[in-house]
């Protein structure tokens, strides 16, 4: 059995197969069974060599087990030397110590600023035009006091706002029947060389018609937006702007003079706002009197005072607006909301529920 198993391989499983499959053989044992070539002798700490592209999951039982790594006894390290290379450090240690105190310092001074929680962030504080601070007010809680901020209506507001500038689109081509060119053969239809043409008109030719061209009948103001989302995104945005604290309460904005240098440096030294720094819609409502006696109040243009309207005229990072043309996307877009008393008045009998 031994030999046919040979012949068909020589392995040793093969014979041991053999021999389990044999009545007679059933009482002989693998230590009777004498191999030509004697297994090589291998111990725990060889290692075995693989090949450079064979992995093996680490949770498998026939994965290699992981050999020990050798560390190097330490040495014996000279106190004269180590005392040497000290003090070569003692300067850089002072400077690294004086970096950390300064970033402390800048983390004190420029530290997060927190939200402070309702009802105390509505209590707001009521600053002149040069920045000083009056006195201080209630804001009404229904108009800056809104938790959770609804930021999808807020959004919805915005793609609504921005359809309604966009309006019907304005663009319209013309079609072969509209262009102005005759419906006569350009050149017969063989013999020259060229392509053959039916008009002077088609799509392909210089001062012919446009194919597939807009046709003036897109219409994207044609949108709704109830009223009550309306009015929770504007709620939304003026309650995130608080919470923010980029809200600012002005008495008036009574210029005495229409300069724009003088309004610029008032703003950027009182609010940091200007070219450098942030920007800012300004709100008002202010309007003329028409029977006043003394000339104590100043000329209004748009709900504005007109000094203010002048002034900031050429200040880019900054929009003067009335109140009642506000909407939730002119908010966004600057940094710093600035409302005066009147205009905070008419907003909160405006918005609130």
């Amino acid at each position: 059995m031994i030999r046919a198993a040979s012949k068909c391989g020589s392995s040793v499983h093969r014979a041991v197969y053999a021999l389990s499959r044999t009545p007679q053989a059933s009482c002989t044992t693998l230590s009777s069974i004498s191999f030509s070539s004697a297994a090589p002798q291998t111990s725990e700490n060889d290692s075995m060599a693989l090949p450079p592209n064979l992995s093996f999951d680490k949770k498998s039982s026939f994965a290699p087990k992981a050999q020990p790594v050798l560390v190097a006894p330490p040495q014996p390290v000279d106190e004269e030397d180590v005392m040497e290379e000290d003090s070569g450090y003692e300067s850089g240690e002072e400077d690294l110590s004086a970096a950390v105190a300064e970033l402390e310092e800048a983390d004190d001074a420029d530290g997060p600023r927190f939200v402070i929680p309702l009802p105390d962030r509505l209590k707001a504080n009521v600053h002149g035009v040069d920045g000083s601070v009056n006195g201080t007010l209630w804001l009404e809680e229904t108009v800056f006091g809104a938790d959770p901020i609804r930021v999808d209506l807020i959004k919805q507001s915005v793609d609504y706002i921005r359809n309604k500038i966009r309006g019907v689109r304005k663009a319209k081509s013309k079609t072969i029947s509209e262009v102005s060119g005759s419906g006569r053969k350009v050149r017969k239809q063989k013999g020259t060389g060229m392509a053959r043409a039916g008009h002077s008109r088609p799509a392909h030719w210089r001062g012919g018609a446009k194919a597939h061209g807009p046709k003036n009948t897109v219409d994207y103001g044609k949108v709704k937006m109830n009223k009550k989302a309306r009015r929770l995104a504007m709620v939304s945005t003026l309650s995130q702007k608080l919470k923010e604290g980029n809200l600012i309460v002005v008495d008036n904005f009574n210029l005495e003079s229409h300069k724009t240098k003088d309004l610029a440096n008032m703003l950027e030294e009182s609010y940091g706002i200007g070219k450098g720094g942030y920007s800012a819609l300004i709100l008002d409502h202010y309007l003329e009197q028409e029977d006043a006696e003394d000339d104590s109040y100043d000329a209004s243009f748009r709900g504005v005072p007109i000094n203010l309207w002048v002034a900031s005229s050429n200040l880019y990072k900054i929009k003067v607006a009335s109140q009642r043309y506000t909407n939730v996307y002119d908010i966004l877009k600057k940094d710093k909301l600035i409302i005066t008393l009147g205009a905070l008045e008419q907003m909160e009998s405006r918005w609130k529920d």
